[in-house]
């Protein structure tokens, strides 16, 4: 991270967290906080770390200083801030504008920068090569998780996925793409105006077999880094590399 940009006055800070309507919170190396916590329970409510331990594991294993690195989904610049402090080339994308502008003024209150821009990564047809894409809580909120990722993974070298995924007894809808049939199940999103849905009415979540099982057609070979219960499903995290 760049350390040779002056510090953001307190004026400056506040009319910054005042300006914007952020629902997450980050630290300065003083205390000072960066946004504000969401009040809503279940959400933001206490202070983001930077980086946070799914960006210490994905250095650990791929050494992500120099890398180019697509965020897809930049929501408030956090995961951007988190990549960024492991010296990541970061570009990252966001279909919202408010949350590119959230993105970019985190990344200057905190003396750093990246390139980012708003992008609907579900219309999008090319993304250029990235070594890396971090793609954390968007594809559960995606109407064709399928054709988004057989668009994306040729387009990089590995990928780490943290998303929810169709529990079992969940999983009686059926997505077809291009004639081929996945399973999962129709998660009803909130609208436009909930800043935590996609842009849609609806989204797929795959299960995790069939999640693999495309991974793995499209030449990667997966781990499973982390499976939890959350209280609105299944969730995992993925790591996957492509294939020498």
């Amino acid at each position: 991270m760049n350390n040779m940009i002056p510090g953001i006055s307190d004026q400056s800070l506040q009319e910054l967290n005042a300006a914007l309507p952020w629902h997450a919170g980050t630290l300065l190396a003083d205390g000072r906080l960066v946004g504000r916590l969401d009040a809503r329970p279940h959400k933001r409510e206490e202070v983001q770390p930077i980086p946070d331990k799914r960006i210490r594991r994905l250095d650990e294993a791929l050494s992500l200083a120099g890398k180019s690195v697509l965020e897809v989904g930049c929501f408030e610049g956090i995961h951007t801030l988190g990549l960024r402090h492991f010296g990541a080339d970061v570009t990252a994308v966001d279909i919202r504008p408010m949350n590119v502008l959230k993105t970019l003024a985190r990344l200057s209150a905190h003396g750093d920068s990246a390139r980012v821009f708003v992008l609907d990564v579900e219309e999008a047809t090319t993304l250029g090569h990235f070594d890396v894409v971090f793609h954390c809580g968007v594809l559960y909120h995606l109407e064709d998780p399928v054709s988004h990722l057989r668009q994306l993974l040729p387009a990089c070298d590995a990928i780490y996925l943290d998303t929810h995924v169709a529990d079992a007894g969940r999983d009686g809808d059926t997505l077809v793409v291009d004639g081929e049939s996945f399973r999962g199940y129709r998660h009803q999103e909130g609208g436009w105006n909930d800043p935590f849905s996609g842009r849609g009415a609806s989204a797929f979540w795959l299960t995790l077999q069939d999640l693999q099982a495309l991974l793995d057609a499209q030449g990667f070979a997966c781990e499973t880094w982390s499976e939890r219960a959350e209280r609105n499903g299944a969730r995992v995290g993925l790591m996957a590399r492509r294939r020498r």
